[in-house]
């Protein structure tokens, strides 16, 4: 075999070696930087239920809708510092944006419970933000089908958005949607849809089938963006912890989030999700826990 010869395999073979370690290179980015199958934001409170005696004796239950947009403002609260929207006074807080949504109480199943007509809740949220920070705040909505708004929810967790869904919660009033929860994650693994969400009762983490055609109608709704800068100190506590017992340490040291979820309409039951393949904490600083946790 001739010098030239030897050249040219030699060249062929560090090719293919270059080519295979480019490629190594390339696979392990993907499965570094690829699209998460499960997500959680920490942050969010799991306030609710919440109920008070008015001025004539009466009880007066809160409902989910003022007790959601309680747990979301709390979490803008906390990640940003409008400290003006709950941190001082969660309780104030609950029966104003009660008020502000025209909430009125109802029976159900026997029970006395808030109704918050929908037409009411963005209207009332946008008041009560714009009354502390009258820059301007946008407010958006989104409804539609189970999967468009399913699509939807993923994209806003995505972007590090908690927001509000809408939805039938035993699936027994047709076409009238009569819960609001927080969204505060999602799963697609082995094709699922679904939600996780604090339903504000007091609790972390359930878990709502996308598929689930007795959950239909759905609508979401979500702050955009609050035009005035935050006025106070990000990472303060309000209200009840996130996630709490669901911290573990990895075998560097890293926190990461161990979740036990509810099932829906068999909330006494629950799952338990691995230990999460990566956190994100927004206020690392701060020892809140505010952050993403991603599992791939």
């Amino acid at each position: 075999m001739s010098r030239k010869q030897i050249a040219v395999i030699a060249a062929v073979l560090a090719a293919l070696v270059s080519i295979g370690l480019v490629t190594g290179v390339r696979a392990a980015q993907k499965a570094h930087t690829g699209e998460p199958i499960r997500m959680i934001i920490t942050g969010v409170p799991p306030f609710g239920p919440t109920e008070w005696t008015d001025d004539k004796g009466k009880t007066v239950p809160t409902g989910c809708g003022p007790e959601a947009a309680r747990m979301l403002l709390s979490y803008y609260d906390r990640r940003y510092g409008h400290e003006q929207l709950v941190r001082d006074h969660p309780g104030k807080a609950i029966q104003e944006l009660h008020d502000r949504m025209h909430t009125t109480t109802v029976v159900w199943h026997g029970e006395k419970q808030g109704f918050t007509d929908p037409a009411l809740f963005k209207s009332g949220l946008k008041s009560y933000i714009e009354a502390r920070y009258p820059g301007g705040v946008t407010i958006k909505t989104k409804t539609g089908s189970l999967n468009s708004v399913f699509e939807k929810s993923v994209e806003l967790i995505k972007a590090n958005k908690p927001h509000i869904i809408l939805f039938d919660w035993e699936g027994k009033t047709l076409i009238f949607p009569n819960h609001y929860s927080v969204v505060v994650g999602f799963s697609t693994e082995d094709d699922r849809k679904e939600l996780i969400i604090n339903t504000g009762w007091g609790y972390d983490f359930q878990i709502l089938d996308m598929t689930d055609s007795a959950v239909a109608p759905a609508r979401l709704c979500w702050i955009d963006e609050i035009e005035d800068p935050p006025d106070g100190q990000a990472g303060c506590a309000i209200g009840p912890g996130s996630a709490q017992g669901m911290w573990a340490k990895d075998a560097n040291g890293k926190y990461r989030l161990e979740p036990i979820l509810h099932k829906h309409l068999d909330p006494n039951h629950t799952v338990s999700w691995s230990m999460s393949d990566r956190t994100n904490f927004f206020l690392p600083d701060s020892g809140s826990k505010i952050g993403a946790c991603y599992w791939y």
